[in-house]
């Protein structure tokens, strides 16, 4: 409780609050906006904003001639241009002009309006991003550059192609984030980026691109790349081989159905996550995967993936893996290779059954397994899972009618169970299985009865404080699970249920609660105890 108090003192002191700076004569003009943000460490942020304020023109500013505006948001008016007495003032450091009507050549030289830029958004604009970007030339200190949604100007027959040395001459030599987002770009010259090596991040995504460009190559400092929604339909070899600091990247939405043994040659002491989802893939590329040492992170769901067959037999050490959307069958030797590593696991709507717990208890780490919208055969669940080592478990929308409590005995320590909107309307499994098996139990979007079940569970402590969370219903009434409200109801037709056990609370260690029955040592002493004082009492 200390802590928790120490740790909310922190936050509302870090926390922003705001000074008093107005500017009257702005905001009687338009609908702007003025306030000043003030930081722990005594920064201070002047922000303008014009957001969505039917502006055709450039707002008068000269009213703040003498503040020192660091941000302004132009974002959702009409503006088609902009010029040097427009602003100012030149200490802006963000500028959002994102939504307007903005034209290559209607752009004043935003070197001398805001020299001191950091981050420019001027997404859904007109600029043609294959023309003349002169505009934005010696932004010396532009670290981030958003321009989603523009246009080729030139192409023919529907191709549009992002030419060569576009950035060169611009001496953007800080900007370390590019966004291209939406540009209808289905090409890209090899010397597109030639001046932009320092970057760190790009995004191309939702274009028409069909090929990884070869442009990318250049930039040795890229550590994320973002390449979903394109119509790529292979990953060739040595597509990524000198992106050596290359982290993450995401392949998600294309038309993936090949990846070449090669593909991420190169990425092999640097690439940690990666992302497939919603592709045309029929097995795991595990000739491509396996070289990658640093790879921890896999997001392959939804593509056709009907059998996994030594798949995962390399070097890397992955912790985080989604499989789901697709239609598998399981075996012993599924997961074979991630017996030590993995530790989260999706498998929603995958087509199972039941939960396959001879496909994972080999998986010695495993802690969080999400089993969601499988629409389970058997409307009670009953499957021991005291094989495995799971700590959380998320079986939402499986049609579940029943808990078996037998499905926790002998588990190895608690478990926290997620059974959002399933058809379960009791839950005496909990007061049934062994004592404290549950860390949490969430029974939201289920027809739960407020019963003499739940008073036990909600005084006796046969599950960890505030552990129980969702709704009930009784007479018509819907209350809320641990309210006073349904408290007092309870309280007319059930005997307050006396504590027959003190769980670890949530933030201890998981390690004292004893494997066979859920109980330290200390707990079944209390609970003995309890029962003799109870018994004697009565």
């Amino acid at each position: 409780m200390i802590l928790l108090t120490l740790a909310i003192a922190l936050f509302m002191f870090t926390m922003k609050s705001f000074a008093d700076f107005r500017c009257p004569v702005l905001e009687k003009q338009t609908s702007c906006t003025c306030r000043e943000d003030v930081w722990w460490n005594n920064d201070r942020l002047t922000i303008v904003n014009c957001s969505h304020a039917n502006l055709k023109t450039m707002p008068n500013l000269s009213s703040l001639s003498n503040r020192n505006v660091t941000k302004l948001l132009l974002r959702g008016n009409n503006i088609s241009s902009i010029s040097l007495s427009d602003l100012g003032f030149k200490n802006i450091t963000e500028l959002d002009l994102s939504k307007n009507t903005l034209e290559n050549h209607a752009i004043g030289a935003l070197s001398q309006l805001a020299p001191y830029i950091t981050k420019l958004n001027l997404a859904r604009n007109r600029i043609a991003i294959d023309q003349d970007l002169m505009f934005m030339k010696d932004l010396s200190v532009l670290t981030e550059l958003i321009m989603d949604s523009n246009m080729i100007h030139n192409y023919q027959n529907d191709i549009q192609v992002l030419p060569n040395d576009i950035f060169r001459d611009l001496r953007l030599h800080s900007l370390r984030k590019l966004s291209l987002s939406s540009c209808g770009i289905t090409s890209i010259g090899p010397r597109a980026f030639v001046g932009l090596e320092s970057i760190k991040e790009i995004d191309l995504t939702y274009n028409y691109l069909e090929n990884v460009p070869s442009a990318l190559l250049h930039l040795r400092n890229l550590q994320k790349l973002f390449l979903g929604g394109n119509d790529l339909s292979t990953i060739a070899t040595n597509s990524f081989h000198s992106l050596t600091s290359l982290e993450k990247i995401v392949l998600d939405y294309n038309e993936l159905s090949s990846i070449e043994n090669g593909a991420f040659a190169g990425l092999e002491e640097s690439l940690k996550e990666l992302e497939l989802h919603g592709n045309y893939l029929q097995q795991i590329p595990s000739a491509a995967l396996k070289p990658l040492r640093k790879l921890l992170f896999l997001k392959i769901s939804k593509n056709d993936i009907r059998t996994i067959h030594n798949a995962f037999q390399g070097n890397y050490q992955l912790d985080m893996l989604y499989l789901d959307s697709n239609p598998l069958t399981f075996t012993k030797t599924t997961f074979q290779g991630l017996e030590n590593s993995l530790e989260t696991l999706f498998l929603r709507e995958v087509g199972m059954t039941s939960i396959p717990v001879s496909s994972l208890a080999p998986l010695k780490m495993l802690s969080y397994l999400d089993v969601s919208h499988n629409h389970f055969h058997r409307q009670t669940f009953d499957t021991s899972l005291s094989t495995l080592s799971i700590k959380t478990l998320v079986m939402s929308n499986n049609s579940l009618v029943h808990i078996s409590p037998s499905a926790f005995s002998n588990m190895r320590h608690s478990i926290g169970l997620d059974l959002d909107n399933n058809n379960i309307s009791d839950i005496s499994f909990i007061v049934h299985a062994p004592l404290c098996s549950f860390s949490y139990v969430d029974i939201t979007g289920n027809p739960l009865e407020c019963d003499c079940d739940v008073e036990e569970i909600l005084h006796s402590g046969t599950i960890f404080d505030m552990g129980l969370t969702g709704f009930c219903k009784l007479r018509n009434t819907v209350y809320e699970l641990g309210s006073s409200k349904l408290e007092e109801q309870l309280h007319g037709f059930c005997n307050r249920s006396e504590r027959i056990v003190w769980c670890p609370g949530k933030f201890e260690s998981n390690r004292a609660v004893q494997s066979n029955a859920g109980l330290t040592l200390m707990n079944v002493w209390i609970c003995f105890v309890s029962v003799l004082l109870n018994k004697s009492y009565k």
